[in-house]
């Protein structure tokens, strides 16, 4: 919940920052998304990172991955929020288009991924669906989101935007998530060669 009112907090700040106008949700939703993004980076690394090293608050962190997890969802239907509600109440004839039709897919979907990544972190899903069917679908959900970071990260650094220290960091970040999850894979198995048959 304090990662949710977080979020909140961050998308308000940007709403009023810039005033309830265009720019102000454009700046709203972008700290909301940032957010997330530093969310998400802690959530992937918790896991790998205290199993690499093995350091105390390390440790602590890791038995809060699930809390991670769900903190990132939290925060990620904020981000959310803040790309619908602002449209849905726009009038006609400002500087928002309204809700669109591609907006409310990617709004839903987004939304029912969230829920999916949330359900296969609680304990209740390998009951239900087994260890591995929740711990694939766990993955690829956080996959998902991996390549989202780092495809929009990408596509800010290429592309033709304005220069923005963010989107390199991100870009960082992801790069470094995954070799740690790499790091982390390869150091299990020669653990697991090691031990005595």
């Amino acid at each position: 919940m304090l990662t949710a009112g977080l979020a909140a907090l961050l998308t308000f700040g940007g709403f009023a920052a810039r005033g309830f106008s265009g720019n102000g949700f454009r700046l709203g939703s972008e700290l909301a998304w940032r957010f997330t993004c530093l969310v998400y980076f802690t959530a992937l690394v918790a896991g790998p990172l205290a199993r690499l090293i093995p350091f105390e608050p390390l440790r602590r962190l890791c038995g809060q991955r699930r809390q991670l997890v769900w903190g990132f969802c939290a925060s990620f239907g904020m981000f959310l929020a803040s790309v619908l509600v602002p449209n849905m109440l726009a009038p006609p004839g400002t500087d928002r288009d309204g809700l669109t039709a591609g907006m409310t897919v990617f709004v839903l979907l987004g939304a029912a991924l969230t829920m999916v990544i949330a359900y296969t972190a609680s304990r209740q899903a390998a009951v239900f669906l087994g260890e591995k069917a929740r711990a694939t679908m766990l993955g690829a959900g956080m996959s998902y989101f991996w390549l989202a970071y780092a495809l929009t990260g990408l596509a800010r650094i290429v592309g033709p935007h304005r220069p923005d220290a963010f989107y390199g960091l991100s870009v960082s970040l992801m790069v470094i998530a995954l070799l740690l999850r790499f790091a982390d894979r390869f150091a299990a198995k020669i653990r697991t060669r090691g031990e005595p048959a």
